[in-house]
């Protein structure tokens, strides 16, 4: 199911000041890309052409550049497609602007003779087609695209930012959390939103006063099957065992809460981890907040890059 509205770009044969809105998104949309623009929007009789970008591949003999002629169709408002009447003499118009490349850049989709037409230019010319699955898978990838989602789909962006399910990559690449019996990743959507995961402390306690004298350790697992394997090779060792659920864990304020919790409990001298317990707990922690933290920016991931190259004596 599609997450951007493109309807919410106005319309461009509509005179309300706004109209050239598209065509300014397919000009930022292709440098976040890291096109160069040669020719951007304007108005009045433009030859056929939206855009004139610059691409340039980089490769073993040298840096060689591609030319391409950007065509704009915003069709989103009627539900049509892009149809060949809608691109015609297409290669004029490249030889016109002498383009190497063509780029459909649309809101909806080509029609399938229009496809087939592009298709059969592919033997002379560079040929690609953005339409609006295409772009939205684009945008949605990084903090750049994200940005101007937030600008040019401000409502249908905010609905999917705030309900979509799906963990931030913090780290260089997104760490499951692993079920101690089965493997399952105990951070899927199904889990968390069907409270499948655990996470477990196992306890030494005093058998005077039942007080607890050490965690000795943390462990992860699916709720049932795998718990009551897990659970039952520490009770027959005279431990006890407490848990609460990931979903929980995960939802940002209890997130924030819990840590605090364990911060307090450890000043207060009232908790003792063992090496291998403490461990796991900042393994657990860290794998949980890929659900609760936000995207770092680029700007912010070269911040704490440099950060990171201080020695810490300064």
């Amino acid at each position: 199911m599609p997450i951007l509205n493109f309807k919410e770009i106005p319309q461009a044969n509509v005179s309300d000041g706004n109209q050239d809105m598209f065509e300014q998104f397919a000009r930022d949309f292709f440098l976040m890309l890291g096109f160069e623009i040669e020719t951007g929007p304007d108005r009045g009789q433009d030859g056929g052409r939206d855009l004139i970008i610059i691409e340039k591949r980089t490769g073993i003999a040298g840096v060689s550049t591609i030319k391409w002629l950007v065509s704009c169709k915003h069709k989103a408002h009627s539900g049509r497609s892009v149809t060949d009447n809608d691109e015609q003499d297409v290669i004029d118009r490249l030889t016109a602007h002498d383009c190497n490349g063509f780029i459909g850049f649309y809101s909806s989709v080509p029609s399938a003779p229009l496809a087939r037409k592009l298709e059969a230019y592919k033997n002379r010319y560079e040929i690609l087609i953005f339409d609006n699955e295409r772009i939205e898978q684009s945008l949605l990838v990084g903090e750049d695209g994200r940005f101007l989602c937030r600008r040019y789909f401000p409502n249908s962006f905010y609905i999917w930012e705030t309900t979509a399910f799906r963990p931030t990559v913090l780290l260089s690449q997104y760490e499951p959390l692993r079920c101690k019996k089965c493997g399952r990743d105990l951070l899927e959507e199904e889990v968390i939103n069907n409270e499948q995961g655990i996470v477990v402390f196992v306890e030494k306690y005093n058998k005077d006063n039942l007080d607890t004298e050490e965690i000795v350790d943390i462990y992860w697992t699916c709720k049932g099957e795998c718990d009551r394997e897990i659970e039952n090779i520490y009770l027959s060792k005279g431990f006890n065992t407490k848990w609460e659920d990931i979903s929980d864990i995960a939802i940002p304020v209890k997130y924030l809460q819990w840590n605090l919790a364990v911060l307090n409990r450890l000043e207060e001298g009232m908790d003792n981890y063992s090496r291998q317990a403490y461990d796991n707990l900042k393994h657990f922690i860290i794998r949980v907040s890929q659900l609760v933290l936000k995207e770092q920016t680029d700007k912010q991931r070269e911040r704490f890059k440099m950060l990171q190259e201080i020695p810490e004596y300064f």
